[in-house]
């Protein structure tokens, strides 16, 4: 009997997370800064996020539109999109590369940046 609950289970399992991958198949990935960094020293806070076009040695730095509060960033499928998360008194940085997503924004108040 306790066979069969397993079996049962795991098939409900697999049901249920081919249903999952169907339904996220073609979405745009979200990527999102974490709200602190540690080092194991300390944490930092996020306080500020940059979109690049391109690998960072590059430079190309893109400058956001400002809407209401926020700092947007529309991206084009041709672009090679990076995008920084940087925190508040450390040297380091977080860089997620954003490829598939078709804009990213940054709010002040909590400060919050992603990728959608």
């Amino acid at each position: 009997m306790l066979s069969n609950n397993k079996k049962i289970a795991t098939l409900f399992t697999s049901l249920l997370l081919s249903l999952l991958s169907i339904n996220s198949y073609g979405r745009t990935p979200v990527v999102s800064c974490p709200a602190t960094f540690s080092d194991k020293h300390a944490v930092y806070r996020l306080f500020n996020a940059k979109l690049f076009n391109g690998p960072l040695s590059e430079r190309v730095n893109l400058v956001p539109e400002f809407k209401k509060e926020k700092a947007i960033w529309d991206i084009d499928p041709r672009m090679i999109p990076y995008f920084v998360c940087e925190y508040a008194g450390t040297r380091h940085y977080i860089v997620f590369y954003a490829k598939g997503a078709t804009y990213c924004e940054k709010t002040n108040a909590p400060v919050q940046a992603k990728c959608m």
